[in-house]
């Protein structure tokens, strides 16, 4: 992915979750030093575990925070929630999440369109295309969700192609950052 970047010359955001390999070591180190940003995800992932109580979700965000930081010297500022800002697991004590990370100064972000790249493992290359371009194209600004893990090969396929559909169109890849206004899920 990131070389695929540097090829388009395009910045991004990488939500990151915990890894104290040398190998992550390094691909946080070549995000920061690209220009790319770099957002806690989680470290667990651990949906029941994190969203169990507003101390176990700040733990979990603590520990790949500190680390990306004392590997990068790079602070994160801004998150992106498991599963969303709202969802089934921390529908009880969400806007309690919220209100405690606002606090300390980190902004979250949510996602207006999804590439559907996370719905299963074999989701091809021309649906996530798709989805996204076509996502994108119906709205302003648009946050993307993608993801670049294990099991997600076709969005690593898609990524050249999303990203030449959407210059053609004229529309600018940036990193997002505390200065751009967040797109929020809908509060209940």
């Amino acid at each position: 992915v990131l070389n695929i970047l540097d090829d388009y010359d395009v910045k991004a955001t990488f939500f990151v979750v915990y890894n104290d390999s040398d190998e992550a070591d390094a691909l946080y180190q070549r995000m920061v030093n690209s220009g790319h940003a770099i957002g806690v995800h989680t470290a667990s992932h651990n949906y029941s575990k994190i969203y169990s109580s507003v101390d176990n979700y700040l733990k979990d965000f603590e520990k790949v925070s500190s680390y990306v930081e004392s590997v990068t010297n790079y602070k994160p500022e801004i998150f992106r929630f498991p599963g969303g800002s709202i969802n089934s697991y921390n529908i009880g004590n969400y806007q309690d999440i919220i209100s405690e990370m606002l606090r300390r100064g980190y902004t979250y972000y949510d996602w207006n369109i999804s590439s559907g790249d996370a719905a299963s493992s074999v989701v091809s290359k021309e649906n996530i295309v798709n989805n996204t371009v076509k996502g994108v194209l119906s709205t302003d600004k648009a946050i993307v969700l993608m993801h670049d893990g294990s099991g997600h090969k076709s969005t690593v396929k898609a990524l050249p192609e999303v990203i030449e559909k959407l210059k053609a169109e004229g529309y600018e890849f940036r990193a997002l950052s505390n200065d751009v206004k967040p797109t929020w899920f809908g509060y209940y």
